[in-house]
């Protein structure tokens, strides 16, 4: 038996457990409020994928490597990406449209006044620049880019019509983050106790589970959406505040090892 495994599961959830002081005095009771608007956001339909995947996100790091840059055909922009993309280059948001966007090749109320980034098959991305390399507006680069890989569209598609959850090989981020899913993951299938105490501890209806399930799946619509959709269903729930990557990251590691490793659910 690894004790620090033990210790580092019984942490865990001490931190989640405290989390608990975002709530409002009725606890988890305004949940009914938002369920329907989350699930016609996402649809339970993509779970475990969405909240996996938003997992995946928060544990990532993207170390510029510049695939995204190269390789994505489309980058849609929502009027807030071109705001904060404009301002950063110090332009307008007229000037920035004209030079940069084009109109999306969609229409209807779903697409609303999102733009496209002006890029041809087979050229880079714009703001591509070799020298860094990679994205050079990463800090404003668009919700799109912030959101791929994992919780792209096209994604989590794959992973619902595949039944596991999607690597990108040649992703460095994605490679480190599954190297180091999979020792942990062999550390504990060597420890029966370790093992069924993390399995019994996601699996519960412990409250404190429950909440860590909300938020992940709000984060991951922050992700998605933007910071405003997911604030506003924070709002709505009574939410004191929205949790920050570095608290909810040593539950999302173990949730992750729980679905890729004990589950299976990882190519």
């Amino acid at each position: 038996m690894d004790e620090s495994l033990l210790t580092e599961i019984g942490s865990t959830l001490k931190t989640l457990r405290a989390m608990q002081d975002l709530l409002p005095a009725s606890g988890l009771n305004q949940l009914e409020n938002v369920s329907e608007d989350m699930n016609e956001l996402i649809s339970e339909k993509y779970e475990p994928y969405f909240c996996g995947n938003a997992a995946l996100h928060l544990l990532s790091s993207c170390q510029r490597c510049g695939r995204c840059c190269r390789d994505e055909r489309t980058v849609a922009v929502s009027i807030e990406d071109c705001r904060k993309i404009a301002k950063h280059l110090g332009l307008s948001l007229k000037k920035f449209n004209i030079e940069y966007t084009r109109p999306h090749a969609l229409k209807g109320e779903n697409v609303g006044n999102a733009r496209m980034i002006r890029k041809a098959n087979g050229e880079n991305c714009p703001f591509y620049d070799i020298s860094l390399p990679g994205c050079a507006i990463h800090s404003v680069k668009p919700q799109v880019c912030s959101a791929a890989f994992y919780l792209s569209k096209m994604n989590l598609l794959l992973c619902k019509e595949n039944g596991m959850f999607s690597t990108f090989k040649e992703c460095p981020s994605d490679r480190e983050l599954r190297a180091s899913i999979k020792e942990y993951g062999t550390k504990i299938e060597n420890d029966s106790e370790a093992k069924s105490n993390l399995v019994s501890t996601f699996r519960s209806d412990l409250p404190e589970i429950r909440l860590f399930h909300i938020l992940l799946r709000l984060k991951g619509m922050e992700m998605y959406f933007g910071r405003g959709k997911a604030a506003y269903l924070a709002r709505k729930m009574g939410f004191k505040r929205m949790p920050s990557t570095e608290e909810l990251r040593p539950a999302a590691f173990l949730y992750a090892v729980l679905l890729l490793e004990i589950e299976g659910l990882g190519e």
